[in-house]
């Protein structure tokens, strides 16, 4: 049984939304790309347990994301500035599929905001 991934959209207006993704990899991506306003989807590994997934283009081409940055730089990935919205998800399993972000890693990001 394939269950949908639950994810977190965090907005260039520093809003934190929780979304959920479809189960079916197509749909997901086509999804994703409506959250992100992109065309290609790229993927940072801010941990093994954690991703986020940006435009590929966003440098060029959306504003800055002040807390995507800011999240993204608690995990050591400080060398450039994160653009548009992004979602943060749960990694990825052995086979390459994106995994549903843990209540416990959901409550750890939430609760990160408090030092931003």
């Amino acid at each position: 049984m394939t269950i949908a991934t639950f994810a977190l959209l965090v907005t260039p207006e520093a809003e934190v939304i929780p979304v959920d993704l479809p189960a079916d990899t197509g749909e997901r991506l086509t999804a994703m790309y409506s959250l992100i306003h992109c065309d290609n989807v790229d993927v940072v590994a801010l941990t093994d347990q954690l991703d986020m997934w940006l435009d590929d283009e966003g440098l060029y081409t959306q504003r800055v994301n002040p807390l995507a940055t800011l999240f993204a730089g608690r995990f050591g990935r400080t060398y450039q500035s994160y653009h548009g919205p992004v979602l943060l998800t749960g990694g990825a399993n052995s086979e390459g599929d994106t995994l549903p972000l843990t209540k416990d890693q959901v409550l750890a990001l939430l609760a990160s905001l408090a030092d931003f």
